[in-house]
């Protein structure tokens, strides 16, 4: 269990700015079926109300107590029962490999992401396809319901080991003490920027057009509702605000029942990108100032990514917001922290695999070495980092090396290369002081 945090912190401006952006927690009462024999139990369900950030520390304060939960395991899975069977366990028995993958302790890590037909969902789908490595190491990618709710499941939910929150998320978390920083959440990467999305019927112009208007800010608990409140708040827009999935939203947008919705996700998002020529919808532009400015990253849509939506050769002015792969603070020892390590162990080895083509385009704007201002990095993704400078370093000893020789390493073959390296290694350790 984490450090409880001070309930006393309600009280700090901080709150009394940011308003309504949190909904409160009021109990593990909801479950949700996926399918016939698939029943979903034990979530935290969100408040429909529009509570503050105080109810929601409120409400946070009288669940910190309780025993964690099993999870929403929204994964690939729907009503799949597997019955104790006799197997042969004779190689290619694919049921007995199953069953062994099944029942291997330890070996399977629960990654929690966002909504269907989000980009983190695909983005934790790609994780689960690079990192797979038999019995050894499983992911599990789970739809959430958005970044505050993933940062809960985090904490407070067994079998959620890992998640993919927005930044301004773990700021606002942060700074009104729903989380406890430093005892609990570290993160192990700095992902991507995530656009900020407001389509809109044709009919509405600009934001401003929205005052008065139905909108849907996603989700409640999500990271699209705190970011679509913040924004609105910059721009001095008074909407009436609504929440849904962003599946459900835009259906609400096509038959006229709303106005416009946010979605928050890196570009393209699988969603968004369905949306058919002649639908009638459209991006709406954010316009900039100096909050804005300072608190999100000024970038753009383009036709390039929705050629449905946005018109070859234009671009419509938005802002982006980050997100992070975080987990939890864990002691070494622990089978929590020896699982997590090698989840992060593998993702880091074969991060290369994930900026191939085949994966979701974000992928190739992520930079493992960057960091996230005020929080803590997980250890084990420190030591991959140190690892992985000094093979940087290594790598450039060698190029020198070969360029010193007189050689050309352009049109080498692997044979010739690793011969080469091995006499590089020699020479290092001969040429190395004591």
């Amino acid at each position: 269990m984490p450090a409880a945090m001070d309930c006393r912190s309600y009280n700090s401006p901080r709150f009394s700015r940011t308003g309504a952006m949190f909904p409160s927690i009021s109990g593990l009462a909801e479950s949700k079926s996926l399918g016939a024999g698939c029943t979903l139990a034990g979530r935290q369900s969100w408040c429909r109300s529009a509570g503050s950030i105080k109810s929601l520390l409120r409400s946070y304060c009288g669940v910190l107590s309780m025993p964690r939960k099993r999870p929403m395991l929204a994964l690939l899975i729907a009503g799949l029962s597997v019955p104790v069977v006799a197997v042969s366990g004779q190689p290619g028995d694919s049921v007995a490999y199953a069953v062994r993958r099944a029942s291997t302790q330890n070996n399977t890590i629960g990654l929690i992401a966002g909504g269907a037909g989000s980009t983190d969902a695909r983005i934790a789908g790609d994780i689960a396809q690079v990192l797979d490595d038999g019995d050894k190491l499983r992911v599990l990618p789970m739809l959430g319901e958005g970044s505050v709710q993933n940062l809960a499941d985090l904490i407070y939910l067994k079998g959620v080991d890992v998640a993919i929150v927005h930044t301004d998320v773990l700021t606002e978390t942060m700074q009104s003490g729903a989380i406890p920083r430093e005892s609990s959440v570290q993160y192990i990467a700095k992902l991507f920027p995530e656009e900020v999305h407001v389509l809109a019927r044709t009919d509405v112009a600009s934001l401003k057009d929205l005052n008065g208007r139905i909108v849907s800010i996603g989700a409640l608990g999500s990271g699209t509702e705190l970011t679509a409140s913040a924004l609105l708040d910059m721009v001095h827009v008074t909407p009436n605000v609504t929440h849904a999935s962003d599946s459900t939203a835009l259906e609400r947008l096509r038959r006229g029942e709303i106005a416009a919705m946010f979605v928050v996700g890196g570009e393209p998002v699988p969603l968004l990108q369905g949306i058919e020529p002649g639908a009638g919808l459209h991006f709406l532009p954010i316009p900039l100032n100096a909050q804005i400015v300072e608190a999100y990253l000024p970038t753009s849509l383009d036709h390039q990514r929705y050629p449905n939506m946005v018109p070859t050769g234009s671009s419509v002015d938005t802002v982006a917001v980050g997100s992070v792969l975080v987990t939890l603070a864990a002691t070494s020892d622990t089978q929590r922290a020896k699982r997590v390590n090698r989840f992060v162990d593998a993702f880091f080895d074969r991060f290369p695999q994930l900026r191939q083509a085949e994966f979701h385009p974000k992928w190739r704007e992520v930079n493992l070495a960057a960091q996230v201002q005020g929080w803590t990095r997980y250890p084990e993704a420190v030591n991959d980092l140190k690892r992985d400078q000094g093979d940087n370093d290594l790598r450039t000893s060698f190029d020198n090396y070969v360029s010193q020789s007189g050689q050309k390493s352009s049109g080498m073959n692997n044979e010739r290369r690793e011969a080469l390296f091995r006499d590089f290694l020699r020479w290092r350790e001969q040429h190395s002081g004591p």
